[in-house]
């Protein structure tokens, strides 16, 4: 598979990236994945219906991968693909959340999971528009249960509406195989981030609006202190290009 030309020098060398969307359908796959953040998830297998020998088999697959790095795309509007990269290099491993789009010369982090961590990269309303907003026939993952899990371990967002969210968050467990009785608990543990505390979003110019809701063209920014989105994303980019990210991650309409 050719990469965006923002990545091709994003992998060391020696070292790719190839789409592993085929791996969110093995048993042991949620626990693995969210063994960054979530390590208690891996001794509790039989709560997503696995067991110790599927999250074994999942965590090679997803974190020893070392010479071809797993990546998973959520395809979004106007040609922008959100990459979640598995960066299994010996030493520096870690899951980048990271936005490319073919006529961008380099790509934008979003956040970081490993021992020099970054983050939040999402505030939850956009967590919930890149969830439902798949376009059609794009290449990549395009159920809004799976982009919303994947997806999970890079938002934070201090006005979050708690009930809210872990309904939502305990209906996608369920599509994925959590038991019923069991999902709301592993929601309220999802949202429990262990790398950042919430910050809170705001529109640069526009004052504290709850939840980073935003005008076309305008991407919300938060106060956490490890996020790349303390500022405008869009650097290096041009300003009708930014104002097409902002309608990606944002479910507004392309500003004219």
């Amino acid at each position: 598979m050719d990469l965006p030309p923002s990545l091709t020098g994003y992998a060391v060398p020696g070292h790719g990236i190839a789409p592993a969307e085929h791996l969110v359908e093995a048993p042991g796959f949620w626990p693995a994945y969210y063994l960054p953040v979530f390590d208690e998830f891996v001794a509790e297998p039989e709560l997503f219906g696995a067991d110790s020998a599927d999250v074994d088999e999942a965590m090679s697959d997803l974190h020893c991968a070392e010479e071809t790095w797993p990546a998973f795309r959520i395809p979004l509007a106007g040609g922008h693909v959100l990459w979640i990269v598995h960066r299994n290099f010996p030493g520096e491993a870690g899951t980048d959340y990271l936005v490319t789009h073919p006529d961008w010369d380099r790509h934008m982090d979003l956040a970081s999971l490993d021992g020099h961590f970054s983050g939040p990269g999402l505030s939850w309303p956009e967590l919930l528009a890149v969830a439902e907003s798949a376009p059609a026939e794009a290449e990549g993952v395009r159920d809004p249960d799976l982009r919303l899990l994947l997806l999970l371990p890079a938002f934070g967002d201090a006005d979050t509406p708690e009930a809210e969210a872990v309904e939502r968050i305990a209906g996608a467990l369920r599509a994925v195989g959590v038991a019923g009785e069991a999902a709301s608990e592993v929601a309220e543990k999802l949202l429990d981030h262990q790398f950042w505390d919430p910050p809170t979003w705001t529109v640069p110019g526009a004052g504290p609006l709850s939840g980073g809701t935003s005008g076309p063209g305008v991407l919300p920014v938060c106060d956490g202190a490890w996020s790349p989105r303390t500022v405008q994303l869009g650097r290096g980019i041009s300003a009708a290009q930014a104002r097409a990210l902002a309608a990606a991650l944002t479910g507004q309409p392309v500003a004219r």
